[in-house]
């Protein structure tokens, strides 16, 4: 349910204010890898004790008045801060995930540093706090000012609620956040799409070219957590991390330890299932290449046209098959599975007969010396799948050097 059907009650936000009656509950940021929770964030409810505790969304709803937004966000903070400091002080290397509302911004003091002091009231390290604002409300010249003064002082920064709709190729490099935080729609079997994986990778790599660390959060099962940790997600939150009824210990920093080791110990057994089968995989597929190549080599040149164009349908798995001469020009046609879509045409692909691929990395490594050389995946052009091309020289029947190059479904998938 949206703040757009909830009715504000300012009067019901106004009296939590004056009470002070706010509560603050964490949830762990736990690290799979290193089997361990490296901080926790913050959520703050109105009311608690005698109070009744009010709809978050009342507490936090847009049409609140500009300076009640203010003073309720400096209260979260300061509720968290102080339930936060006995934690900080048994765990110093421990983080605090703490929310700021960017929409206040525009209503506080260019260069105000409430933040600041109330965090050095508690006598916790800046270092030791992240400032989290949700992506989609990261933009504008008043947030980039406040997030790089708290930088400058030493807090860190992450944006929170990243989904696969949004543009995060252009915010991550701009801020340069220390976190950034994905929901579910990259990774769970309800709202995942057929691209979320990609999506995924591109976020990867492009937090890591931000210098950001990426963070699942809203990990509900374990089937969730070992997907994040095969796509090399390994900082999580979520209702899975909870705490066990049979736990003995009262630490927050350690209580969450059992489920950790579990679902890395489930990923480990999995991830070498995983590594097995790709290796099988790329054995049975360089046997076929081998296969394919020992039958070119006992032809001459001007057999390689029907050679590719039988080969390409008769031979399974094979998607696409071309040759080229040792200078790296194609010498065949470009041989492909019938397909029911239509395709772009190989003069526009890049590889029609007479075309120079001599700078490509499939041929060039061959040329340094390589037996053979497989190129990154990409969705092909003539079949739904990810594929990608393995080249391999060889010598002919007339003795003459030549390369093959054989489009196959990508081993590694």
């Amino acid at each position: 349910m949206s703040c757009d059907t909830i009715q504000v009650d300012e009067k019901a936000v106004l009296d939590i204010l004056q009470s002070r009656n706010v509560s603050t509950f964490f949830q762990p940021v736990v690290s799979i890898s290193t089997k361990s929770i490296v901080g926790f964030e913050a959520f703050s409810r109105g009311g608690g004790g005698d109070v009744c505790i009010i709809d978050p969304q009342l507490l936090f709803h847009d049409a609140l008045t500009p300076n009640t937004k203010v003073e309720v966000d400096r209260l979260c903070r300061e509720k968290a801060l102080r339930q936060f400091k006995p934690i900080f002080s048994n765990h110093e290397d421990m983080l605090l995930f703490l929310n700021v509302n960017s929409e206040i911004l525009p209503y506080v003091e260019v260069g105000a540093e409430v933040l600041k002091n109330q965090v050095a009231g508690f006598d916790i390290d800046f270092s030791s706090v992240v400032i989290e604002c949700n992506l989609k409300q990261a933009e504008g010249e008043a947030f980039e000012a406040f997030a790089q003064m708290y930088m400058d002082f030493g807090f860190k920064l992450s944006l929170e609620n990243c989904s696969v709709g949004d543009p995060f190729s252009l915010t991550l490099p701009r801020l340069k956040p220390d976190f950034v935080k994905i929901d579910s729609s990259f990774f769970s079997d309800g709202q995942q799409k057929e691209y979320s994986p990609k999506l995924l990778e591109a976020l990867i790599d492009i937090a890591d070219r931000a210098g950001a660390v990426v963070i699942a959060q809203g990990v509900e099962t374990e089937e969730e957590s070992i997907r994040l940790l095969t796509a090399g997600v390994h900082l999580q939150q979520g209702y899975y991390y909870t705490k066990d009824e049979g736990a003995k210990t009262k630490d927050p920093a350690k209580m969450f330890f059992d489920k950790i080791v579990g679902s890395y110990e489930k990923y480990k057994q999995e991830k070498r299932a995983l590594v097995q089968n790709r290796k099988n995989r790329f054995s049975t597929t360089f046997q076929n290449v081998a296969s394919i190549c020992s039958k070119f080599a006992s032809l001459p040149e001007g057999r390689f046209e029907e050679a590719c164009k039988t080969l390409v349908h008769n031979v399974q798995d094979v998607v696409s098959m071309f040759v080229l001469n040792s200078a790296g020009v194609q010498v065949t046609a470009r041989y492909h599975v019938r397909t029911q879509r239509g395709t772009a045409s190989s003069k526009v692909i890049g590889t029609a007969k007479g075309v120079d691929h001599s700078m490509q990395d499939y041929v060039l490594y061959l040329d340094m010396g390589y037996e053979k050389f497989v190129t990154r995946p990409f969705l092909s052009h003539y079949a739904d799948v990810e594929t990608c091309i393995i080249s391999r020289p060889l010598y002919n029947s007339e003795g003459q050097r030549f390369i093959v190059c054989i489009e196959l479904p990508y081993p590694g998938s």
